[in-house]
């Protein structure tokens, strides 16, 4: 009976738990209100006890155990909907808290007091080495909460959270179970089989996510790198602008005016020449080099990672130089009003071809005609001349009749034309 009760009152202090972490963590709009807090934590506390008394828990707890967890997750994030973030850190930070008094306690309590053998009841025993010890641990992190919640903003502040977040939760979730699993109760051959393989295509995902942000520190060095070029570039020019500016006040003093009106114009005209464009790349296959001048010369940034084989591809060189170059010129054109415009051209083998990415930071292509402006002649801009829309029906022209494939995505932020071009059949 006494632990019966220890034990609801433990569920009931750990339902408390998990939404106060959940609103501590929640910015001032995003939390919730009193009432919807209570009616949370009578959820949460719901939820854990079924759990906990029902025949699943008795046969097989780590089962049990992972339900529980999904359970009370689905009902903070219906709950802070609004900001699903916050509910994720939130339930992850209280459940880790919980997990790790759980597993010490509990791995104290059968390796070292019952090897004592202490004179006292079993439900005594664990009510002063389980139970209050847990009790004592919430009053600790309510009086350094300032401290665990500054690391919990911390992560919540990172960018690509969210799916950071998710590995971290569902990485707790698979040691939790392994743990009650060594020290309660077998998983079972179906449930372990379900979890290792969720284990195992998390472990890609995270793989591919870090790759990616691996990829984007790889393009801030090459802008930095970029950047100082630039910068070491405009020192130079103020310094010959500095000379320059003294020579035309010194031909000005001695009345030299039109020598003034000469000099004058030749710095106008090397000043319009000046590209500000930064052109950053790795592996530039020559072809690739001489469309992508095009853009620079017109002041658009580009980015280039061309770490393709062409060597093998199925198309000549004369149809890759118009694959590219029709993207590109598209591009440009998409670009002129946009404002620090980017190109980034990627490319990368495959297992039977490579691939190239072109991607560009203008407008977005609306959905509805996404796959039209691939059709012969069609332009989203004025076409009295007829002489428009027939660069990018040349490109998918190209690509079907090497059995390739094109597609495009298309968001507020970016543009982006994928192709695949298998390579030569032998």
């Amino acid at each position: 009976m006494l632990l019966k009760f220890c034990d609801i009152f433990n569920t009931f202090c750990q339902a408390i738990f998990f939404v106060w972490c959940c609103n501590s963590i929640a910015n001032k709009e995003n939390k919730i209100s009193k009432f919807k807090s209570s009616i949370l934590m009578a959820l949460i506390f719901i939820e854990i006890a079924i759990l906990t008394y029902s025949d699943i828990y008795i046969s097989n707890s780590p089962l049990a155990n992972f339900y529980m967890f999904i359970l009370v997750l689905l009902s903070s994030l219906l709950f802070y909907r609004k900001s699903i973030l916050d509910a994720l850190i939130g339930i992850g930070l209280g459940y880790s808290l919980v997990v790790f008094l759980a597993y010490f306690l509990v791995t104290f309590y059968q390796n070292v007091l019952i090897l004592l053998n202490l004179n006292i009841s079993t439900e005594v025993q664990m009510l002063l080495f389980i139970y209050i010890p847990i009790w004592v641990s919430y009053y600790f992190v309510y009086k350094y909460r300032k401290y665990i919640f500054d690391v919990a903003r911390y992560l919540k502040n990172l960018k690509h959270n969210i799916f950071f977040v998710l590995i971290l939760d569902y990485a707790l979730i698979f040691l939790d179970t392994l743990r009650m699993e060594w020290t309660t109760h077998d998983m079972g051959i179906v449930f372990k089989s379900v979890l290792y393989s969720i284990a195992f295509i998390t472990f890609v995902m995270a793989i591919i996510y870090f790759a990616k942000i691996n990829d984007k520190s790889k393009e801030v060095e090459m802008l930095n790198a970029a950047l100082n070029e630039k910068i070491t570039e405009l020192r130079k020019i103020k310094h010959d602008y500095g000379s320059e500016i003294s020579g035309l006040y010194g031909l000005y003093q001695l009345g030299k005016m039109d020598r003034v009106g000469e000099m004058l114009k030749s710095i106008v005209q090397r000043n319009q020449a000046l590209n500000t464009a930064v052109s950053v790349s790795i592996c530039e296959n020559p072809i690739v080099s001489s469309i992508l001048h095009s853009a620079t010369s017109k002041g658009i940034n580009v980015i280039v990672s061309d770490s393709g084989n062409y060597e093998e591809i199925s198309i000549t060189d004369n149809e890759l130089l118009k694959l590219i170059s029709n993207i590109i010129k598209n591009s440009i054109d998409v670009l002129s009003e946009v404002k620090n415009p980017i190109i980034k051209y990627k490319s990368y083998n495959s297992y039977n071809g490579i691939i190239i990415t072109i991607m560009n930071n203008g407008p977005e292509i609306p959905e509805d005609i996404r796959n039209k402006i691939f059709e012969s002649g069609f332009s989203t801009k004025k076409n009295e001349s007829s002489d428009r829309g027939y660069g990018l029906s040349i490109v998918k022209d190209i690509i079907t009749k090497c059995n390739g494939d094109i597609s495009v995505e298309s968001d507020d932020s970016w543009t982006q034309f994928k192709l695949e071009i298998p390579y030569m059949s032998f």
